[in-house]
């Protein structure tokens, strides 16, 4: 496979905690193991080791994870250097503002960033048409995350309680405490459903902690459990436990839950926002307007389990569409995107 190999090395400045559950940690992991198993070397770096690179003028093609956002706001130009630089494209903040914060402001700020990168590599078309309606010209490469081994288990019986999990790390954007508010405020301590919840606590500890006391204090405790993050080994073994995905995400760049969800023959209940919608097929997914509309439909299916029956059943036959991608494709489209433009 040498001969397929880019022309020079191939380095992924990746965080600090490449090793924590998050759809840009795994996307990155699985990248790059995937392109060794090719033939391509792969280095990772640290930021401050990026740094000296960029001093050194040492040549190489370097990938630099969309984290590092306000660290590179610091540095001056990329280009005219021996190297080619590409920005990894997760997340950005004018994706979803925080409170008080515009969009459009956010993302000028974002752009004095991106425009010092040589090329881009985003998940999903939808981060390409966002790039390029916002006038970014230099190429975006699009190389969607593809699927580790999901071990299939025949459909849970449907009766009650319904059983359902949501994969989200406990930050604002992802949408959880509006979702069990409403759930609250719509639901009954009558209404049989189990809620597991899978995710990190540690990035914006108040919320983390603002969604535990609203379960802790309500009647909600005694139907929802906080597992706290799960390596991604684990996090696909609690799909076979599970009726359905809940997914309250205000916005994704892919979802990669709701991808491996739908692999795993789940149906998925999905809040509008990014790609989220693409993962949908008629019958099988739901797409809801908003929190309290998902809220809706979740206790639409705890009380009816002929509803149920007919979703799951949607489901399991939507899911062999996700069988054929797979993450040494993905590497190989990688490289095929990259040889066009150097």
């Amino acid at each position: 496979m040498e001969g397929h190999n880019l022309p020079e090395k191939l380095f992924f400045v990746l965080p600090n905690d490449k090793q924590a559950p998050s759809g840009g940690n795994i996307y990155n992991a699985r990248l790059i193991k995937a392109l060794r198993q090719i033939g391509q070397p792969v280095t990772e770096l640290s930021y401050t080791e990026y740094q000296s690179a960029l001093s050194s003028n040492e040549p190489g093609i370097y990938g630099v994870d969309s984290l590092f956002v306000e660290k590179l706001k610091s540095l001056s130009t990329l280009k005219g250097r021996s190297q080619h630089n590409f920005f990894i494209l997760h997340h950005l903040e004018s994706l979803h503002p925080s409170a008080g914060n515009v969009a459009e402001e956010l993302f000028r700020e974002e752009k004095k960033v991106l425009e010092r990168f040589d090329s881009i590599l985003v998940s999903s078309g939808f981060a390409s048409d966002y790039l390029r309606q916002q006038g970014m010209t230099m190429p975006i490469m699009t190389v969607e995350p593809a699927l580790d081994r999901i071990i299939w288990h025949p459909p849970l019986p449907t009766p009650a309680p319904l059983r359902a999990i949501m994969v989200a790390n406990l930050v604002e954007r992802k949408g959880v405490y509006d979702f069990l508010k409403n759930l609250l405020e719509q639901g009954s301590p009558r209404d049989a459903f189990e809620l597991t919840i899978v995710g990190r606590t540690d990035i914006e500890p108040l919320y983390a902690k603002s969604c535990q006391h609203l379960v802790q204090g309500s009647f909600l405790r005694h139907h929802v459990t906080f597992k706290g993050p799960l390596t991604h080994q684990q996090t696909l073994a609690e799909y076979g436990k599970h009726h359905l995905l809940v997914s309250a995400a205000a916005m994704e760049t892919f979802g990669m839950a709701i991808q491996e969800a739908r692999a795993a023959g789940l149906p998925v209940l999905v809040r509008e926002g990014g790609y989220s919608a693409q993962h949908i097929q008629e019958g099988s997914g739901k797409l809801c307007r908003n929190t309290v509309e998902l809220a809706e439909n979740f206790l639409h299916f705890c009380r009816n389990e002929h509803a149920l029956k007919a979703f799951s059943a949607a489901a399991l036959r939507a899911r062999a569409e996700y069988a054929a991608y797979t993450w040494e494709q993905a590497a190989t489209l990688f490289i095929q995107e990259f040889r066009h433009f150097l």
